[in-house]
């Protein structure tokens, strides 16, 4: 049974993977009239400046629900944050809420195991019903992050404890 650090880390890896291809399909990565966007899988230090147009992928910390069907069953939930450092206000939301749309559209997550050289499925997490938002911080400390946007949402990981 895949757990731990293992198991959110392919989580994240594999919804990260999942978003980054419907911002491919529409069009987000090819040339354009803005900067190139880029990925990291972390939310970045506040002391680190960011390069404009930067996507991060962050899993915030885990919370535990005890199934009523059993002891021998959890649920985890993972909040999981897109955090978008646009050029520009408008990009920042147009990211963010084609984000969100993929996320309210498809509700499931395939989770798999890209240490293989031909990744499988390993198990599905479910979008937590009504969780799904997106916002503009209040307050940019850095310069980077003036026009920062956020899609958050949480997942549930079903797991087996037998």
């Amino acid at each position: 049974m895949l757990e731990g650090g293992l198991r959110t880390r392919m989580i994240l890896e594999s919804i990260l993977r999942a978003i980054e291809a419907d911002l491919t399909t529409r069009g987000w990565f090819s040339p354009g009239e803005f900067a190139p966007i880029t990925i990291i899988d972390e939310y970045p230090d506040d002391n680190d400046e960011v390069a404009i147009n930067t996507i991060a992928f962050s899993i915030g910390d885990s919370a535990t629900i005890p199934m009523e069907l059993g002891a021998k069953s959890e649920e985890i939930s993972f909040p999981i944050y897109v955090d978008m450092f646009a050029e520009s206000d408008g990009l920042g939301r147009q990211v963010v809420g084609d984000v969100y749309g993929y996320v309210m559209k498809n509700q499931r997550f395939s989770i798999y195991d890209y240490r293989e050289a031909t990744p499988t499925e390993e198990f599905v997490v479910q979008y937590m019903d009504r969780s799904a938002g997106t916002s503009k911080p209040d307050r940019a400390v850095n310069a980077w992050q003036k026009h920062w946007y956020v899609c958050a949402f949480a997942v549930v990981d079903e797991r087996s404890n037998a």
